[in-house]
């Protein structure tokens, strides 16, 4: 099988990636910088409809991960990479016959906890720019595809390299800028990257007409929900950091975010209102209909994964990180 692989640089592109090609598939990687992958390199942009169709030609199937992931990115450019561009990655997957899309959890959160829950209607339409462009994106392709779809939205993906959540918690840590709403109280999922993976290509799999899993979007988490205090000192202990994570009441983070929200400049604020109130509350979801239908279990898990992020910073001696928000996205 021939398989397009947008944003094959991110770490879960490239982790997907170095999987189809282990199992014989050809693929190519779309974005804009080496991928690092063991898969073809085709670098374009998202938003050029004309070179997403070309890295696309012949191809059987496309997976579309390319996304901005920044909460306070100018809007049209949130609209242009993650709306446009999964516009773009359609119509390549319309000519290419199958189409797995990557969204997230975070589309359908409303200020409320996630206990046990499936996957909800993608309605966000706040104020988190990426969220709400991701709602968007999903919402047009349930609406407009005419070729067989899976939805998939991974929560929270993590391992070594990650830059999105892995190196945010350990910058602020090691800076003495690490708060937790309500001391990290809140029971959270999370997804070891392998495992976020197989279960994309499990998706790729089933992507068939009348297949089960073309009807709903599926939640992918590895289904070990812990305290976030408790996650959160996993991956300290495992960077080496011995600084402990301060606690802040949850309404007052979410002012605080709200304040950062108006006056901040750039794209990656320091917390938003949204990350807040996300990490102020439970996110875990029902797993048992994710499994079957996509005939999937998740094979790392979280102790298996802090083991492999502890041998990864004792080989590196550092991660590969970034200053920013620590948003509780997929």
């Amino acid at each position: 099988m021939k398989v397009l692989v947008t944003g094959g640089s991110s770490l879960l592109g490239r982790t997907v990636a170095n999987l189809l090609v282990a199992r014989g598939d050809h693929v190519v990687c779309f974005q804009r910088s080496a991928s690092g992958s063991n898969a073809i390199d085709e670098r374009g942009d998202i938003r050029d409809r004309s070179a997403v169709l070309h890295a696309a030609r012949d191809a059987d199937a496309v997976i579309h991960l390319a996304a901005l992931v920044a909460p306070k990115a100018l809007w049209n450019e949130m609209l242009a990479i993650n709306v446009d561009g999964t516009r773009n990655a359609l119509a390549a997957a319309t000519a290419s016959g199958r189409f797995v899309h990557i969204s997230s959890p975070s589309v359908a959160f409303h200020n409320a906890p996630s206990v046990g829950s499936k996957a909800l209607a993608a309605d966000y339409d706040g104020g988190d720019g990426y969220t709400r462009s991701k709602a968007m994106a999903e919402s047009f392709v349930r609406k407009e595809t005419t070729v067989p779809t899976v939805i998939v939205r991974p929560h929270l993906v993590w391992g070594p390299g990650d830059t999105q959540l892995i190196g945010r918690i350990v910058d602020r840590a090691r800076a003495g800028r690490l708060a937790l709403p309500d001391g990290g109280r809140a029971l959270v999922d999370t997804t070891y990257v392998d495992d976020a993976a197989t279960a994309i290509v499990a998706a790729l799999d089933h992507c068939n007409a009348g297949d089960e899993a073309t009807l709903e979007p599926l939640v992918v988490t590895g289904g070990e929900p812990r305290p976030l205090r408790d996650l959160v000192s996993s991956i300290l202990e495992a960077a080496g950091v011995t600084r402990s994570p301060k606690s802040i009441s949850a309404p007052l983070a979410a002012r605080i975010g709200s304040v950062i929200d108006r006056v901040w400049p750039g794209s990656e604020p320091p917390l938003t209102h949204f990350a807040a109130r996300q990490l102020s509350v439970a996110h875990w979801f029902d797993q048992r209909e994710t499994r079957r239908i996509l005939g999937w279990e998740p094979s790392v898990g979280l102790d298996e994964g802090f083991r492999r992020l502890r041998a990864a910073f004792a080989i590196s001696g550092d991660s590969r990180h970034t200053q920013g928000n620590m948003p509780l996205e997929g």
